[in-house]
This record gives structure tokens, C-alpha cells and sequence, in this order.
């Protein structure tokens, strides 16, 4: 039950500096780490000098979206570029020509990085097929498209209203044009699709536990759990019976609970942690909710006023959990602040209230944080950046653009501060790679070469910090985060030292070995 690793450079994920070269592992958890010259074990690993991190934790993401992607087609560059790319993508998807019950799906397209500068519509995906449903995310998630079979399956037509909170577009002559704006217009798709198996369902998720443990990721943050059509925790509990192999944090969709009551959990292998609120929707989609209106004259959306966001923070704090709130434009960050500065955190050892994205905070926001009562967490997403460029600078004015993703800003305050990656809500082939992330978080460079506020740079051992120690402590996962005595022995050996590599080479980082609960489940081929 007991394994020494010896002859490695060890970060032990406490702080900035500290590594260890051996360490011990028993009964799934670490029993000692220290210098390897104090190992007499001759039976102890030689890692051959390779390094190992804590494992890494992805502390907002979407394993349901991900899983279904997994068998989807990646509708992003670099590989796909225009309609007709996308066109032809689909039809190459393994479901193309399985029969009217399967679903084709794809995901990560934006409308800006295609060469129309269109989002595709009906018309367009019923070239790859009308008698089987499709279903297409754009890159941010929010926002989707059907085509004619998809639309029929889910009821919508000319006469249907659209959604509170969401879009159904239309053509000039009224009739849908298969672009279903924002998460409560995409919902109605996403229930026509979720008739398919329960079954089929868990089987994907199982199925996708390969693909964290090959990214190195040994826990991850469910932000879009629901009770309907079936219960997230009950759709997880299967997965992991079936051999999903993560540890899971699951966070619930606040509007789609009605009242009903949520049990925070005290287990951090599969957990109901908090409640997931959204205030607006995405920069690059142009409804992120901004003071300033977008260049187009557009202006972004509110999805949850003061009143509700009070409610649902009531809600969190009568059932003793976190609340995630969805806030990218600074308007919406800023009514986050207003209404929750001043009230007494009800969550220890872990922020009460989470800002998911962060997008967008001046100094004053960053001031207003840390000099609040209320105990706040950031999880941000680098990875945003990297493949968004072009909406960023499109969608933004110079001043905003200036306030994008200030990592470096919002690790001299006292909120926690953690990378994650949103996936696969970014139009990039490998969303949550954390080595892409870190890469752009210490590089500041987008995957098109521009640099994006290159003085919010962070160092490696602090990105490396963020998807470990500081996940670990926003995620609530209180058993990882660091290598230290008592610990779970959950680590991944890389292919590179990450921390003397040329900052262009993490990128390209691979995990060459994945352990859980001091069990070997990952090795690169």
C-alpha cells in the first residue's frame, strides 16, 4: 500500500517556492514529502528527475456539455473557418446518416472568427441533414442553433414567444432562422435532445473521464447542474458506478430550482456545493451586460436584477452554500458588488460568493472587493482571451479592453483567485487544456499572436497555483490542492518542467501521468 517516488522535482502546491524531490504515498493519501537524499526505501520509484504537480483541478467546466462534445464536432479553429467548413465537418460526424433518432452535434463555433461573419442558420445546417436532428453550440454556450428537425422536435415555430431571458431569432418573414439566443432559448433545443437515453447520457459521461485524466484535471466543478429532466447528482452517481473517476463539484442552475431545497454535501469525491446564477451573457456574443453600449449600438443583458440576486443569495446562505454568479460585462460585475459587499460571509474556509469570469473589473471594482465584509472568489478564464481575441477587441472600447482579465490585479486583492476554463465554451479545438491556460496567463499572447495586457501577466508558479491550491480551495475540494502530508495522493507527472521550459513551450505540455487516491489511472502511450 505504500510507494516512495524518488529523484523528481516535486511543487508542492503550499506555495510559489516550495518543491520537494521524494515522496511517499499510503493508503491513497501523502505520508511524507521531503528530500530524497532521506529516502533508504530500495524499492522507490526513479521518476527520473520528471516534474509532478498537485493534480490539477478545472474549478469551472462543463463534463455534461464536454461528454456530449466529446462525441460532437469541434466546429472551431483551427479547422474550421467558414460555413462551409462547418458544413462539411458535420457531415463527417460519426452520427451523419445513423437514422432520425440520432442526434448530430458540433460545438465552439463564432461567428467572428468565420469567414461569412455569420452565425449559421437552419438553412444552412439543413444542408448536412433534415431528417436527423442538429444540434450546434456557439463557443460561449449561451447561445445555439437547430436545424428544421431540431426545431420541429422541440415544438418551435413561427408562433412560438420566445423564453424569459432568451431569443428565438428570426428571418424578416418571421419564421425561425434556427439561432436560439442565450441560455433560455437554447434550453428549449437541449430539452428536445435530453429525450434521448438517460442511459446514453451516463455512458458518455463515464466515457469522458479518460479525457480530464489525459489533461492531468483530478477534480472538476459541474456549473450547470440541474433537477430536471433527471437529477445532476443522480446522473454523476451513475457515471462514477459506470467509472467516472473525478472528483465533482456540482453547482445548480438557481432559476430552474423552484423553490425546491438543495443539501450541501460534505463528501468532496460527489458534492452538491452551491448554486450557479447568471447576470448576463458573453462578451463575444455582444449580451454581456456593459456600462457602455457595444460598437454596433447594442446593449448587453441583464438576466437577474438586484431583487432576484438578493433572493438567490438568501437561498444560498438558508442552505449553507457557495453561490456561483455568471458575471462577464462590468455592469453586471458591478451590481454583484453593490449587492453583496456589505453582507456577512455564511461559508468558512471557502468564499461565500464566487464571480464567475471577471471579465471586466477596474480599479475601483478590485478596491470595492477588497475592502468588502463579504468574502469573495474569482475564477477567471485565461483560455478566454487566447481564443477570443478578435471579439474582444471588436466588441470592446479601448478602456474596457484595458480591463480584460487583469490576473495580475486580482491576485494583489484578497479574493481567491483561480483559473478554470469554461470548457467548452471557447472556440478553441482543446477548451480545457490547462496548459493552454497557463500559457496565456503567463504569456498574456492569444492563440492569433496579439498580447493582451501584457502587464497582467502572472508568474508559472502562480498560474500553476491557480488550477491547483487556489481551485482546490474555491471548488471546495478539501482533500487535494497541495502535496502535503494528510493529502490525497491525487498528482500528474508531466512530459516538460513546466516551471524552465521557454513560456512558448507550456502550451505543448502533456501529462505523461495521472494518479488518483495514490493509483496509477492515466499513462501516456
Amino acid at each position: 500500500m505504500s510507494t516512495t517516488f524518488t529523484n523528481a522535482k516535486i511543487f508542492r502546491g503550499t506555495d510559489a517556492t516550495s518543491f520537494a524531490s521524494a515522496m511517499t504515498i499510503d493508503h491513497g493519501k501523502v505520508s511524507w514529502i521531503g528530500d530524497q537524499a532521506d529516502v533508504t526505501d530500495p524499492a522507490a520509484i526513479d521518476l527520473q528527475g520528471q516534474t509532478v504537480l498537485p493534480g490539477l483541478i478545472d474549478c469551472h467546466t462543463h463534463p455534461k456539455y464536454i461528454a456530449d462534445a466529446l462525441h460532437g464536432v469541434a466546429c472551431t479553429p483551427p479547422h474550421v473557418n467558414s460555413i462551409a467548413e462547418l458544413i462539411a465537418a458535420l457531415k463527417a460526424s460519426p452520427a451523419y446518416g445513423q437514422g432520425a433518432d440520432v442526434w448530430i452535434e458540433g460545438w465552439g463555433f463564432d461567428e467572428t472568427k468565420l469567414a461569412e461573419h455569420r452565425a449559421p442558420t437552419v438553412d444552412d445546417l439543413d444542408q448536412v441533414s433534415t431528417t436527423q436532428p442538429i444540434f450546434l453550440y456557439r463557443s460561449d454556450c449561451h447561445s445555439s442553433v437547430g436545424n428544421s428537425k431540431a426545431l420541429a422536435l422541440a415544438g418551435i415555430d413561427a408562433r412560438t414567444p420566445d423564453p424569459v431571458g432568451g431569443k428565438i431569432e428570426r428571418f424578416a418573414d418571421g419564421r425561425p432562422t434556427g439561432f436560439m439566443r442565450e441560455v433560455a432559448a437554447t434550453q428549449l433545443l437541449i430539452r428536445a435532445k435530453s429525450a434521448q437515453s438517460y442511459q446514453t447520457d451516463v455512458a458518455n459521461l463515464a466515457q469522458s473521464s479518460q479525457h480530464y485524466l489525459q489533461n492531468g484535471i483530478v477534480a472538476i466543478g459541474e456549473m450547470m447542474g440541474r433537477l430536471h429532466p433527471y437529477d445532476s447528482l443522480q446522473l454523476y452517481r451513475d457515471a462514477k458506478a459506470a467509472g467516472f473517476q473525478p472528483r465533482a463539484s456540482l453547482y445548480y442552475v438557481y432559476d430552474e430550482l423552484n423553490g425546491e431545497d438543495l443539501a450541501a454535501g460534505a463528501d468532496d469525491q460527489l458534492r452538491i456545493a452551491g448554486i450557479k446564477v447568471f447576470m448576463d451573457g458573453s462578451i463575444s456574443g455582444e449580451t454581456a451586460d456593459n456600462q457602455a453600449p457595444y460598437p454596433s449600438g447594442k446593449r448587453g443583458v441583464l438576466l437577474t436584477d438586484r431583487e432576484k440576486l438578493a433572493q438567490a443569495v438568501a437561498y444560498a446562505k438558508d442552505h449553507h452554500l457557495q453561490i456561483a454568479i455568471h458575471a462577464m460585462g462590468d455592469a453586471a460585475i458591478q451590481l454583484v458588488i453593490d449587492t453583496t459587499k456589505d453582507l456577512t460571509p455564511w461559508l468558512s474556509g471557502t468564499p461565500s460568493v464566487r464571480i464567475e469570469h471577471a471579465s471586466l473589473l477596474s480599479d475601483a471594482m478590485l478596491a470595492q472587493i477588497d475592502q468588502a465584509q463579504m468574502t469573495y472568489g474569482l475564477a477567471t478564464q485565461p483560455i478566454f482571451f487566447f481564443a477570443e481575441d478578435e471579439s474582444y477587441r471588436t466588441y470592446l472600447n479601448t478602456q474596457q479592453f484595458r480591463l480584460a482579465y487583469r490576473l495580475k490585479a486580482m491576485l494583489h486583492t484578497k479574493a481567491l483567485t483561480a483559473l478554470s476554463s469554461d470548457a467548452p465554451c471557447t472556440p478553441w479545438y482543446e477548451p480545457d487544456s490547462p496548459f493552454y491556460s497557463i500559457y496565456a496567463a503567463v504569456t498574456r499572447r492569444a492563440a492569433n499572436g496579439q498580447v493582451v495586457n501584457a502587464d497582467q501577466a502572472i508568474s508559472v508558479p502562480e498560474a500553476v497555483l491557480g488550477y491547483t491550491k487556489w481551485a482546490a480551495q474555491l471548488g471546495q475540494f478539501t482533500h487535494n490542492g497541495s502535496l502535503s502530508v494528510g493529502k490525497a495522493a491525487d498528482f500528474v507527472i508531466l512530459s516538460d518542467d513546466i516551471f524552465t521550459v521557454p513560456h512558448e513551450a507550456i502550451k505543448d505540455i502533456r501529462v505523461q501521468a495521472t494518479w488518483l487516491a495514490g493509483q496509477e489511472v492515466y499513462r501516456a502511450d
